[in-house]
């Protein structure tokens, strides 16, 4: 066949036109191209347990900075001297802030993992979002 004479498959199949069924070898091709598309329903996939975050044994700590409202901060604060004077002698030391958030944190996401949507969290989250 010249480059004259030669079709455009592509260009036919692209445009819709009925004379398609012509061309040998299409069903094949579309059979291949389904044979190698996803199911319909693909499976879902299994449920990745990360939370909550557990603490490693000989992890290292990071530094970080967060900017809290001032009341946030104050209440941090607080919360520490509270426990400090709550703790029995031997564990006044657990009562850091850097504790305290990280209690805090994993606490957090515990709740989304268990509820999910329906975590008061989000709820909270999405409310302040639609004001």
């Amino acid at each position: 066949m010249s480059a004259s004479e030669q079709k455009d498959i592509l260009g036919e199949l692209f445009r819709g036109d009925q004379y398609v069924t012509d061309i040998p070898g299409l069903e094949e091709l579309d059979s291949l191209i389904h044979a190698c598309l996803p199911s319909a329903a693909p499976k879902p996939k299994p449920r990745k347990n990360i939370l909550p975050l557990k603490a490693k044994a000989g992890a290292s700590r990071k530094k970080t900075t967060h900017y809290l409202r001032e009341d946030v901060f104050d209440g941090l604060t607080q919360a520490k001297l509270i426990l400090k004077r709550l703790l029995p002698d031997g564990s006044k030391g657990r009562a850091s802030k850097s504790n305290l958030v990280n209690y805090a944190v994993n606490t957090l996401l515990r709740e989304i993992e268990e509820k999910g949507v329906d975590s008061a969290v989000i709820k909270t989250i999405l409310e302040k979002k639609l004001k």
